[in-house]
């Protein structure tokens, strides 16, 4: 497969197709280094079109929270809290 830039979803859906089937590639082999592109292209373009933002510091303070809640009563056998 010829790796171009991913500049459409169609361009994008189409390399994380390939990725899936290259996913077990054997190390050193060519498609181990189409694997390795192909992830690079796919994450700019995922960095460009699905940017992540950063939550503001109280979310941040409030989602940790919850994940250590979560894990405290998991870690007890416990069911964890309905909000």
């Amino acid at each position: 497969m010829e790796v171009k830039p991913i500049r459409t979803e169609a361009g994008y859906q189409a390399a994380l197709q390939r990725i899936e089937k290259l996913w077990e590639a054997v190390p050193g082999s060519p498609e181990a280094g189409e694997l390795e592109v192909l992830v690079l292209l796919v994450s700019r373009f995922e960095q460009e079109h699905y940017p992540i933002e950063e939550p503001e510091p109280g979310e941040y303070a409030r989602i940790r929270r919850e994940e250590l809640d979560v894990g405290r009563e998991h870690s007890l056998g416990r069911k964890s809290r309905e909000p």
